[in-house]
């Protein structure tokens, strides 16, 4: 018994490690899945007015939670935007100073619709 129990005692910390590692991914995965789906809802809706408030900028970041309750903030920067062009997008997913993912993208607004009076 009282080998067991030095053995025991040994694997914990590795164990508390993994834990912690394990938590730490799951938080990057979401993070990921979120960035990855601010991409497409932007793809979705391609007007230029929408975009910032869709991911987020560095004047006004989206907050997220992953399951475990942990917030993290997206911000993008967008290119110049205008109706009939591509523009660029990059987003981060941060909690706190920690970037947790990273995605960039090229979205086609596309041109204004012609209007036959």
């Amino acid at each position: 018994m009282f080998l067991l129990g030095i053995i025991a005692l040994a694997l914990l910390p590795a164990l508390m490690n993994g834990l912690r590692y394990s938590a730490q991914q799951s938080t990057v995965a979401t993070a990921t899945r979120q960035v990855n789906g601010l991409v497409d809802q932007v793809r979705q809706n391609p007007v230029c007015g929408t975009i910032g408030s869709i991911v987020g900028t560095s004047a006004i970041p989206r907050s997220f939670a992953d399951g475990r309750g942990q917030t993290f903030t997206t911000q993008a920067t967008i290119g110049s935007c205008s109706a009939g062009s591509v523009v660029s997008l990059h987003i981060t997913a941060l909690q706190g100073s920690v970037t947790l993912a990273t995605a960039d993208a090229l979205v086609m607004i596309p041109p204004n619709p012609v209007t036959v009076p």
